[in-house]
């Protein structure tokens, strides 16, 4: 969380880690006065953020922390060693940090709950250009014995550990000569003391141990400072205190090639080359035990690992999905070449799309699939109309609209099936009447011959009287003269609700329509009245049989669709 990025004159930015509400507001009220302060919930944030931010300060709040204080301190103090650190936190905190806090890798710790006011002094005391960090002041004493060893310590800064070694040969030969001149002035007994001391003051006294420490000194010059194959500088180190347990010199040549190692480790952490981290961790482990900067440098790793590790579950599932989808997707598409669109059941197109389907419906190569898949149905279905087979058209039509209902073609394809039926019901009608009227001329013919006999005396019968008119025709066989678009029902317009009306109905011999009867409605008589009221107005050519009109029952669908309506 930002809470500024312009930066006050002589003032540095504040970066705080901390998830403590409390301790939030504080720095919400520091940032008021314009100090730039930014709040962060992690480390890895928190070390982004000092990278980008040269010279910031950083706060961290000890409570808001899965790791030791101490460890991520020593962490930090490695990987920005100029770094102004403040710690928050409680007493136990500060009594864990005493030595850090001294050594000024640790330049304040703030006891909570803190104020802004407060955190602006610690702040502006951070920023002002002090001297660097983990230097005293002249005030305050380096050791607390003699001078002359203060002027050693200081002569011996940045020194070699083998140099190290010799000048500490060289000040205790001092300061033997020193004791023996003394001595021989007051003629005091006091050399049995140098005598004494000698041998447990000096740093290299065995062949072994010295000759251990150079190959260390190589080791470490070429940068091999942690390993365990026995080739590196803190390995030798190690050894040279086992053959003198007291040895200066190995000891803090073990203390630094240790140091070095953790921050190798540290480094390859941070650039993520969680390998190279997790080999130098594990080099180090045998070597210190106990250090709290490692405990905190493993427990980032198992971490990072962890993520790692899941990530590449995620994504092994993902290819796992996507070749599944691939695998179904390549067999619908094989049996959409052999024509097996619906067909056999168990192995068709539409249930290999349907398996890919199902394991991501939002996969492009599903969505693509889809598409093709309807395409390629209504142009079977088109095929299969073409060669007179409207059921097998509405089912591959029916199927088509499983998989997209919207598709385009879909709604022109349904009308096309519906009209074919219904010319297939009215010839089927029509075929109906022709051979009714067949029958009925032949009828006719048969009482003309036996009325032309001579026994029969009276004149025969009109064959008009004894013609039958069909049953019922389909209404588009009839010739319209005249017709009456129906009046939409208000409230299945507003609900955009669809249907039709089938009726049978009576021409007769004037052509006008009467008897009219409502056979079937979908939806359930939505639509009866206004279908029947136009149906009223409707009127066709008289139906003419020998020349004369007769009376015609006939049958006709009105739809009503919602678009239309409008």
């Amino acid at each position: 969380m930002e809470i500024s990025r312009t930066p006050a004159s002589n003032q540095r930015q504040l970066v705080a880690l901390t998830t403590d509400s409390a301790l939030i507001r504080a720095l919400q009220d520091l940032a008021t006065d314009g100090t730039p302060v930014f709040i962060l919930s992690d480390l890895r944030a928190l070390s982004d953020e000092l990278l980008q931010h040269a010279g910031a300060v950083a706060l961290i709040d000890a409570s808001s922390l899965d790791a030791p204080i101490d460890g991520v301190v020593d962490a930090f103090s490695t990987q920005f060693p100029d770094l102004r650190l403040l710690v928050a936190g409680q007493t136990p905190d500060q009594t864990m940090l005493t030595r850090r806090i001294a050594s000024q890798a640790v330049f304040r710790f703030v006891h909570k709950p803190a104020s802004p006011q407060r955190l602006k002094l610690f702040l502006d005391a951070a920023a002002r250009p002090d001297m660097p960090r983990g230097q005293v002041a002249p005030s305050e004493p380096v050791f607390t014995d003699s001078s002359s060893l203060r002027r050693i310590d200081t002569a011996v800064r940045g020194r070699s550990p083998l140099m190290l070694g010799m000048i500490g040969v060289l000040a205790i030969a001092a300061i033997a000569a020193a004791a023996w001149v003394f001595w021989l002035k007051d003629n005091k007994p006091a050399a049995p003391a140098v005598a004494v001391a000698a041998p447990v003051t000096q740093p290299v006294s065995s062949p072994a141990a010295l000759a251990l420490i150079r190959k260390a000194d190589r080791a470490f010059a070429d940068a091999r400072y942690v390993a365990q194959d026995g080739s590196s500088a803190a390995e030798f180190y190690r050894e040279a205190l086992k053959v003198e347990p007291g040895n200066a010199i190995a000891r803090k040549g073990f203390d630094r090639s240790v140091d070095y190692g953790m921050r190798r480790a540290e480094e390859a952490m941070v650039a993520g080359k969680l390998n190279e981290a997790a080999a130098a961790a594990e080099a180090l482990r045998p070597l210190a035990t106990d250090n709290s900067r490692l405990a905190f440098l493993n427990s980032q790793i198992e971490k990072e690992q962890a993520r790692v590790n899941a990530d590449a579950s995620q994504r092994a599932a993902n290819e796992a999905r996507q070749g599944q989808i691939r695998d179904s997707l390549t067999t619908m598409s094989e049996r959409m070449r052999r024509g097996a669109l619906l067909d056999p059941a168990n192995s068709s197109a539409i249930m290999y799309f349907r398996q890919a389907e199902s394991i991501n419906p939002a996969d492009p190569q599903v969505r693509s699939a889809r598409d093709a898949l309807v395409g390629a149905l209504l142009t079977a279905a088109d095929a299969e109309l073409t060669g007179r087979k409207a059921p097998a058209a509405r089912r591959l039509t029916d199927a088509a609209s499983t998989l997209n209902s919207s598709a385009p073609g879909l709604d022109a394809m349904r009308r096309r099936i519906d009209e074919f039926t219904e010319q297939q019901v009215a010839a089927s009608a029509a075929a109906e009447a022709a051979r009714a009227a067949e029958a009925t001329r032949a009828a006719a013919a048969v009482a003309a011959a036996a009325a032309a006999a001579p026994v029969a005396a009276a004149a025969p019968k009109p064959a008009a009287s004894t013609e039958a008119a069909p049953s019922v025709v389909a209404a588009t066989t009839l010739k319209l003269v005249r017709s009456a678009p129906p009046e939409y029902p208000q409230r299945a317009l507003e609900q955009l609700v669809s249907g039709w009306v089938d009726m049978e109905f009576t021409v007769s011999r004037d052509g006008n329509v009467k008897d009219i009867v409502v056979k079937a409605s979908e939806p359930d008589r939505t639509f009866d009245s206004a279908a029947v009221t136009a149906m009223r107005r409707y009127r066709y050519e008289p139906v003419m049989r020998n020349g004369a009109p007769v009376e015609q029952r006939a049958r006709l669908r009105v739809r009503f669709t919602a678009k239309d309506g409008r």
